[in-house]
């Protein structure tokens, strides 16, 4: 046990981190919010903010989608491309939905792309490699969801 203990410490050691953010800052010159995907006047904005259930306020802080019944994106590209083929790919990240009335619709998706697109037209529609996240509706609807696309078919792992 003690041996696949270190093991798996010394894997983790050599894991190489290709993006990070963790919002201590918002550094918008870091990511993209497109302007040809939607309306200027449909799109909504965000904001850097702990939100209303946080333990340390100056700690705890991401960045928070501002406007109600608004489309939102946003998107920053990797330093440099990378494979994963015959590699363990780990991809992570929170999300808080603090609003959870009849009323809310909505989700908080992570999308892993290529590195060609377009980020001024980033948006529901852009391609993605892998999509994963929650995805509210009311009171009935609460799932979690991991889609793989896999020669142009967007496969929706449902177990």
């Amino acid at each position: 046990m003690k041996c696949f203990l270190l093991l798996a410490c010394l894997a983790a050691a050599n894991a190489k981190v290709y993006f990070e953010e963790r919002f201590d800052s918002f550094d918008e010159s870091k990511w993209v919010t497109p302007t040809a995907w939607k309306p200027e006047g449909d799109m909504g904005s965000f904001v850097h903010t702990a939100g209303e259930w946080f333990v340390d306020e100056d700690v705890n802080k991401g960045i928070q989608t501002s406007t109600d019944m608004k489309f939102h994106g946003i998107s920053a590209k990797l330093d440099e491309a990378f494979s994963n083929k015959g590699k363990d790919l780990v991809v992570q990240f929170s999300v808080k939905h603090e609003k959870k009335d009849y009323a809310f619709c909505g989700g908080g998706y992570i999308k892993l792309m290529a590195s060609d697109i377009d980020q001024d037209k980033f948006g529901g529609d852009t391609p993605y490699k892998v999509m994963f996240g929650p995805d509210l509706c009311g009171y009935d609807v609460s799932r979690i969801h991991a889609i793989f696309n896999y020669k142009g078919e967007n496969l929706l792992k449902k177990d």
